[in-house]
């Protein structure tokens, strides 16, 4: 029983180490000058540090976002949350081919290493799945929820 407090112990306090909360005011200017530049129309906006980089989550005309930036304002990864009119036309192919009695629940694309994925969560009924596609509609991941 020792052990299992001490191990539920130590996840909350590396949790807390590796993701803070900040405050604006805390930020390197780089950072919140690249952020800035880009999104100043942006609301609900929330920092965070994430081990030396820096999490911002936020809302833009009503979609949600997060990006990681370096402490020098490089953006290194983009979510965001999309409409399925936004996806690309062979995403929407490859949805109405295999899964043409589905209904699209959740549509997320990221940014990373200066490639685009889309996350879509599909449902019917009590059935639901989660695929990651490529910008061509390739499938990437595919798993039932």
């Amino acid at each position: 029983m020792k052990t299992v407090k001490t191990l539920m112990l130590l996840l909350f306090v590396t949790t807390i180490a590796v993701a803070q909360d900040l405050n604006p005011s805390e930020l390197p200017e780089t950072v919140k000058n690249a952020f800035l530049k880009d999104y100043s129309k942006a609301t609900d906006v929330e920092w965070e540090r994430d081990m030396e980089n820096y999490k911002v989550e936020f809302d833009m005309e009503r979609m949600e976002q997060e990006i990681w930036y370096t402490a020098s304002g490089e953006v290194i990864k983009k979510e965001q949350d999309i409409t399925e009119a936004d996806l690309p036309q062979g995403i929407r192919d490859a949805i109405k081919s295999k899964y043409p009695d589905y209904r699209v629940d959740d549509v997320e694309m990221t940014w990373q290493d200066g490639k685009t994925t889309y996350e879509v969560e599909l449902e019917k009924g009590k059935e639901e799945w989660k695929i990651v596609y490529d910008s061509n509609g390739n499938v990437l991941q595919e798993r039932r929820d």
